[in-house]
């Protein structure tokens, strides 16, 4: 257990009459609005601000990409773009994006079912080639679409981004990302 649940443990019981809060229609699930309660109690325990804590994301069986309560609508290709940046968060380089070609073709392949094998292969192809712009498209087309759902404040936690010729990575906590 981290310091800080032993934390918030700790002055969860200590707190008497006062418990958790439940039912916030605003933060989606039990476990949402739960998260949200205890990370609010860390904060105060910390004396840090207590403004509130980044939205869950929740990726669901069929790809569905959710940020709180709300579903991210993306196209398949820059969702699948998304999904390989959340299940490395130690950042890719986009130089080395052709090392998570399976990865990636996997992906897409669930996101846009009707498709034969070979276009999906060479939908992946298009999108690896350093020399066309379909990648950073894509990366550009996810950051949009983030800026659109979440608050201004939150917003360069979920943005892909970094440095010309470091790794891109987003930076949300990934305990923070749910795999259904």
């Amino acid at each position: 257990m981290t310091n800080d649940a032993l934390l918030a443990l700790f002055f969860l019981s200590h707190q008497g009459s006062q418990s958790l809060e439940e039912g916030h229609a605003s933060y989606g699930t039990q476990e949402e609005c739960e998260a949200r309660d205890l990370l609010g109690f860390v904060r105060q325990a910390r004396g840090r601000h207590t403004a509130p804590a980044p939205a869950l994301v929740r990726i669901t069986r069929t790809l569905r990409v959710y940020i709180g309560p709300e579903e991210l609508k993306i196209r398949p290709m820059a969702k699948t773009v998304l999904l390989l940046f959340l299940r490395h968060p130690e950042g890719i380089l986009l130089k080395r994006i052709s090392d998570y070609r399976a990865e990636m073709t996997a992906d897409y392949r669930r996101c846009m079912r009707s498709l034969d094998p070979e276009d999906v292969d060479r939908r992946i192809q298009r999108l690896m080639d350093l020399f066309s712009n379909e990648l950073n498209v894509n990366i550009s087309r996810v950051n949009a679409a983030l800026s659109a759902l979440v608050a201004p404040e939150e917003e360069q936690l979920y943005r892909v981004s970094g440095r010309a010729g470091t790794p891109k990575s987003i930076r949300l906590d990934r305990t923070l990302v749910i795999w259904e």
